[in-house]
């Protein structure tokens, strides 16, 4: 373990800038408050903070951020407080220490809750110094080091799946490469041990094979190089088992089949000779098309900046190359924290304003959304997006994901745009919302105030910010028309039976049922929540009244008319089951007639619809579910597919969720088994969509289940 003359030693090594006396001080503080604890290892507890301060220490960090490194496990803990820390070293080290500190002493009431608190203050705290995020990547990373010694198994590869997920991302979108890929390869290790035993086999194999072809191609390159008079530093590699694997499952191929396995860094002094390296190996050698970027032009958004080109190189080998100059592969390496400026107190250097964008946008949509777990899937795909670069036309450089529309870009500049965006303009020609963006392009949105978001819009984009802020508006517009339904359905009976009734009488009634508002009173009325029957009999009591609902008032048979929209429920309408989807009352629904026979309930999105509205013997309305629908003790059959960790005991965890919240498992199989995580499809009886909703909001909170979706 190092000692503090180590960790001293270790600082002024990069920079002049240290407090050795400062540095004891934490050292001692730290040592104390951890006392006698001690690791799953058997190791002492305090082992931990100093491994990540040796890690800080590697990533050539400030004197401030290897301290709060020292420092950082002792509020969460210990019963060391902030203001101890602050009295002892400062409000800087006070306040990333505390950006750091995790929630585990909040009562949440499941793992997958207390992971969102804990993403969602990493990145609130991160957005304000970045140093927050460089400590916690260390943090973890020496977690992951020791993960083995976890004795609950379960445990250990719910820890290596949030690093895959959320903290290996992180790592690579701030630029820390070799973190990412140490983080990446021991998660693959714990959550596919097999798969990973067999690709290091394989490599290991490999290498012994062609090693001495490394060598061949990598002296062939400097030969290269020396041709045109530079001198450069080049080194071959085999890529991580991790890699290797994502690239065989996004290609779905095999091991075998893979033929970009080896990599090769060029390492030269300037920018020119960048381009020089790659022109005379552009000549030399058969380039592989589609697969030249330019990043030195373009950075990524973590500031890093290369040139990539694969080619079919010596002895017919191909291989990536990676060209860039010694400052570029210290950014590669480090990231961000290549950024620190050792002469104003390890602060951040000032850096271009769209450079932590996405850090800024993903705090803003978290603030923003009300599904955790929507975000917490999607925020993976904006942390590893890549970038294209646009224009607006007053000249503003913006970044967005590569990929991403017009309507993208709307919602990028503000929300408010997105929602009542109609006409856009790319380099001054009328295009689509849904055009994808290129680099360079000057992008131009005109709005209009009666244009609103469209279901059909959802598909047209791919950042979070704008699926977040469609879905909200869309339902913003939803809420609205059942308000308006509802108040259309309340005025409608009054009137029709010429009772008086005033204002302050409606806020009355409002009140007596419980409504915080007269809206909230509307939408359920227009959704059956309460009827009308309900708002009478509070009507009655509250006026001494004895008004009754006249004969008409209640619901009649009907026959079917295509041009009506039918009530399900109502009597003497056959319906006719259907195996295709399992709708509950509360689902949006459509019927399908066809010939005499009856009607068929389907779910508003069952595949079956595609293609039926050109079938002119068939005809599809519109239905809604009656208020008998919700009232009744009739029990419909909701089918859920779970994919969830293959473990003894698991069943009948789900089985108990399901009970605790009132549904009984009619049937459940497994579809398919791979590795430790399994398939699984439940049949459960529920009520209303509301019952399902908890089954399945609760059967997803398990820390063991990773999907549950409606089949």
């Amino acid at each position: 373990m190092l000692t503090p003359q180590d960790i001293i030693s270790g600082i002024k090594s990069y920079t002049e800038k240290v407090d050795d006396e400062l540095i004891r001080r934490a050292y001692i503080f730290a040592l104390e408050k951890h006392g006698t604890q001690v690791r799953e290892s058997g190791e002492p507890f305090f082992s931990h903070p100093v491994e990540v301060a040796e890690i800080l220490m590697f990533l050539k960090m400030d004197q401030n951020t290897v301290i709060a490194g020292l420092l950082h496990d002792t509020m969460e803990d210990t019963d060391a407080t902030i203001e101890e820390i602050v009295e002892n070293f400062g409000q800087q080290i006070a306040n990333i220490v505390d950006g750091v500190t995790k929630l585990s002493k909040f009562e949440m009431s499941s793992i997958a809750e207390k992971q969102t608190e804990n993403f969602k203050k990493l990145l609130l705290s991160a957005a304000s110094d970045i140093r927050v995020l460089i400590i916690k990547l260390s943090d973890r990373l020496h977690n992951m080091r020791t993960l083995k010694f976890k004795k609950k198994k379960l445990r250990r590869m719910y820890i290596a799946k949030e690093t895959l997920e959320i903290y290996a991302p992180l790592a690579e979108r701030i630029g820390m490469t070799s973190i990412k890929e140490e983080l990446q390869d021991i998660a693959f290790m714990e959550l596919y041990p097999d798969i990973y035993k067999s690709i290091k086999s394989r490599l290991k194999h490999l290498y012994d094979v062609s090693e001495q072809i490394v060598v061949t191609i990598t002296t062939e390159l400097e030969t290269l190089a020396n041709s045109i008079d530079i001198s450069c530093t080049i080194s071959g590699r085999l890529k991580s088992p991790y890699s290797i694997w994502e690239k065989m499952n996004v290609r779905n191929i095999s091991f075998e089949q893979l033929s970009d396995i080896m990599a090769f860094r060029i390492i030269v002094d300037t920018i020119p000779q960048c381009y020089q390296m790659l022109g005379i190996i552009h000549r030399n050698y058969l380039v592989v098309p589609g697969r030249f970027r330019d990043y030195i032009s373009t950075p990524k958004n973590n500031s890093y900046q290369s040139l990539h080109t694969s080619v079919i190189g010596p002895l017919n080998k191909r291989i990536e190359v990676q060209i860039r100059t010694k400052e570029m592969h210290i950014v590669a390496e480090y990231g961000v924290a290549a950024h620190c400026d050792y002469k104003t107190n390890g602060s951040i250097k000032s850096k271009k304003s769209y450079d932590y964008q996405w850090l800024r946008n993903l705090v803003n949509i978290l603030e923003n959304t009300s599904n955790m777990e929507e975000f917490l899937s999607n925020s993976r795909t904006e942390m590893l997006s890549d970038t294209v670069f646009c224009i607006t036309p007053k000249g503003t450089i913006m970044s967005l994901p590569r990929g991403a529309s017009v309507l993208d870009f709307a919602y990028a500049i503000h929300s408010d745009i997105g929602n009542h965006a109609a006409v856009a303009k790319v380099n001054g020609k009328p295009v689509s919302l849904k055009t994808v963006i290129e680099n360079g392009d000057q992008v131009e949105i005109s709005v209009n105030q009666t244009q609103f978001p469209k279901p059909e819009w959802e598909s047209c984009v791919s950042t979070i910010k704008a699926k977040t802020s469609i879905k909200k508006a869309l339902n913003s517009l939803e809420k609205e028309r059942i308000e308006i339904i509802g108040k259309s359905n309340f005025d409608e009976f009054f009137q029709k039976h010429e009772i008086n009734i005033s204002d302050q009488d409606i806020d009355l009634i409002s009140k007596t049922l419980k409504f915080e508002s007269l809206s909230r009173m509307f939408y359920s009325i227009g959704v059956t929540q309460i009827t009308i029957h309900d708002v009478l009999q509070t009507y009655n009591k509250l006026k001494n009244s004895n008004i009754e609902l006249a004969n008409e008032d209640f619901e009649k048979p009907k026959t079917v008319n295509t041009n009506e929209r039918i009530i399900f429920g109502i009597p003497n309408i056959p319906v006719i089951p259907v195996s295709c989807c399992t709708p509950v009352p509360g689902d949006k629904i459509i019927g399908v007639i066809r010939g005499n026979n009856g009607i068929e309930i389907h779910v508003e999105k069952c595949p079956l619809f595609k293609g039926l509205e050109k079938d002119q013997d068939v005809k599809i309305i519109d239905l809604s579910w009656s208020r008998n629908a919700f009232e009744n003790e009739t029990k419909y059959i909701a089918k859920v597919n779970i994919v969830a960790e293959y473990e003894p005991g698991n069943l009948s965890k789900i089985a108990e969720v399901v009970e605790n919240r009132c549904g009984n498992i009619v049937s459940l199989r497994i579809s398919e088994k791979f590795e430790n995580f399994v398939q699984l499809h439940l049949e459960i009886e529920v009520s209303d969509i509301a019952q399902l909703t908890m089954i399945i909001a609760s059967i997803r909170s398990m820390v063991f289940v990773n999907e549950v979706t409606r089949w």
